[in-house]
């Protein structure tokens, strides 16, 4: 129920138009709306009127409630778009597009403009295509961005540091801005067409690639021309894979809302020059409000300045602040947009297929939660825990030759990889050539820090067989930690080097004379092997950055001229021994102590075959 001081608050609200902001004990923001009656909307929630799932425990949740009045729905709309964004609420839907979905960016007002792959979309100016749902697809697409048209691929301080073009120019994969070898026009020529191939405007792509040829040609720059036609055909090609479903070749969004009580999944499906676009879909988790409500919030959040809205946009429902949100889009968009519920024909059936697209995604999202879970209950079983491990921990080790010794950690929560909460180390007191050493030190420490903040894995994997996982109880018994579960799971070297390759990797369990051996698609298994690999995977990986900023810093200590002072100055000034290598002689010149000559001689030494 709602506090009396919350009730007597809310009976005091304007009944103009605004966004509202209810707290908590803490107050912290919790959830953010937006109304034309503020008294009256808020009123909805505390009275229990809204009888949708999340309310209630938003009610629960609410200690206060602050508003702030504006003149216009619009202005309303504005408001909201910017305080989600500030305060980012538990109880707002969040799009996962932005946080965890690659795009694709580039800077059209930089000289020489180049693709990047980022997860964070920024009001910066520059252009971002995307989001990809699949990592694999934005690499696959970007890769196929540097075959077709020449651009760069390496960092402004590469760039200018260059003075001998590298291997893709040689290749034909980069036109070798560094070295000159391109005009700028030609250059911007390449990302402009690049840009239309990822908007979809493939026909005005291929007239301008016909032109680029027909020019070429007439040149007698046969090489250019016959790349021209080349690309020419693969464009040519993608169009014809392509679904068309508007034959004006129109440009539009479809969206489509799926949902079960407070859970749901949204999908919008692409239509540009009148041919769909592989649909994009998330899975929406804690949703409040109507699904007219919850559509105009992730509307008004997906449709940027840099990342503009179609001319039109087809929705499943009406929503009630359609003119508003209109006038939003078109100034961001700058021509008009228009947001419409089609009643029959081909766009109906086309919002049917966006709303289809979102159900699928829906249930194999909830399939793959349930298959977790019962991998998850079934590895509980097998190495003998009272209920399934919501926290996974696996430590792994990494060296070359007994140098550079490092370690990495990784936590999967419920069966999924925790990213935020992977750890890497420095291997400090253990000698690089004994593994298990590395391993007590590492050991050691995260679990000294795991009593200090309480949170101790439910389960503790170790990569390795009986030896390791000695080590790994020792140092848990020495802490007092006698009650973590903890296994190992090791690979069946032995057998192997017998000639049998199909033998699975093994469960080895504390105080167990024989290792558990499960079939190779159990998937509790499964399950332990998946967070093993990616915890070998991310000690290798840093071991390798750990190897060459080593191998960096020890040439920046052979050059004559760099003593303690100015290799300091140096890495304070430029960051790391790597932008130390990647700097111009500019930029070295200006760090205090170096001075041009021995700039000169620096940059030199980091570049021996130039």
């Amino acid at each position: 129920m709602p506090t009396d001081a919350l009730q007597a608050k809310v009976a005091g609200l304007p009944t103009s138009s605004g966004c509202y902001l209810f707290k908590d004990a803490r107050g912290r923001v919790i959830y953010v709306g937006k109304a034309i009656n503020l008294r009256a909307r808020v009123r909805q929630y505390l009275s229990y009127q809204d009888e949708r799932i999340m309310v209630p425990h938003l009610v629960a949740s609410a200690r206060d409630v602050d508003v702030v009045v504006t003149h216009t729905e619009k202005e309303a709309l504005l408001l909201e778009n910017s305080l989600i964004k500030k305060h980012k609420p538990r109880f707002n839907t969040e799009l996962r597009d932005d946080k965890n979905f690659l795009h694709l960016r580039i800077d059209p007002r930089e000289a020489w403009p180049w693709y990047r792959l980022v997860r964070n979309i920024r009001s910066d100016g520059a252009r971002y295509f995307g989001p990809y749902t699949s990592a694999s697809r934005a690499r696959a697409t970007l890769a196929f961005l540097q075959r077709s048209f020449p651009l760069r691929t390496c960092t402004d301080a590469v760039l200018k540091s260059r003075r001998r073009a590298c291997l893709l120019h040689q290749m034909g994969r980069c036109t070798a801005p560094c070295i000159d070898a391109v005009e700028r026009e030609a250059y911007i020529e390449d990302v402009e067409a690049s840009m239309l191939f990822l908007e979809g405007r493939n026909r005005p792509l291929v007239k301008r690639l016909e032109r680029r040829m027909r020019a070429s040609a007439e040149e007698l720059d046969f090489e250019a021309a016959a790349r021209f036609r080349d690309l020419i055909a693969s464009v040519k090609a993608t169009i014809e894979q392509q679904q068309v479903v508007d034959a004006r070749q129109a440009d539009r969004d479809v969206w489509g809302l799926f949902r079960e009580g407070a859970r749901g999944a949204l999908a919008i499906v692409p239509i540009r020059e009148g041919v769909m676009g592989q649909p994009r879909a998330t899975v929406l988790e804690g949703l409040i409000g109507s699904d007219a409500e919850v559509l105009s919030s992730l509307i008004n959040r997906s449709y940027r300045a840099d990342v503009p809205s179609p001319p039109e946009v087809l929705l499943p429902v009406e929503l009630p602040d359609r003119g508003a949100l209109e006038e939003v889009l078109t100034e961001r968009l700058g021509k008009r947009v228009h947001l419409r519920v089609p009643q029959r024909g081909g766009k109906t059936r086309m919002v049917a297929l966006a709303v289809e697209n979102a159900r699928v995604a829906f249930l194999q999202e909830h399939d793959e939660s349930a298959r977790r879970a019962a991998a998850l209950e079934s590895l509980a079983e097998v190495v003998g825990l009272a209920l399934p491990p919501h926290r996974m921990e696996c430590f792994d080790n990494s060296h070359l030759g007994g140098t550079n010794p490092v370690a990495a950690m990784v936590v999967f929560l419920d069966g999924e990889p925790a990213r935020k909460e992977y750890r890497r180390y420095r291997v400090k007191t253990a000698p690089g050539d004994d593994d298990y050493a590395m391993m007590r030190e590492i050991l050691e420490r995260r679990f000294r820090r795991a009593i200090e903040e309480g949170n101790r894995p439910d389960l503790l994997v170790v990569d390795g067989g009986k030896g390791q996982l000695a080590v790994a109880r020792a140092v848990l018994m020495d802490l007092g930690l006698d009650d973590q579960a903890v296994i190992g799971i090791a690979k069946p070297r032995t057998e192997r080097r017998r000639g049998d390759r199909s033998t699975p990797d093994k469960i080895v369990l504390p105080n167990a004379k024989d290792p558990i051996v499960l079939r190779s698609h159990h998937p509790g298994l499964r399950m332990l092997q998946h967070l093993r690999d990616e915890t070998h995977r991310q000690a290798v990986r840093y071991q390798r950055k750990v190897r060459q900023r080593a191998s960096l810093t020890s040439v920046l200590e052979e050059i004559p001229g760099v003593g303690a002072a100015r290799k300091k100055a140096l890495l304070r000034t430029l960051g790391s021994a790597a932008a130390v290598a990647d700097a111009d002689v500019e930029t070295l010149a200006a760090v205090p102590g170096v001075g041009p000559r021995l700039a000169e001689v620096i940059h030199a030494a980091f570049r021996p075959d130039l």
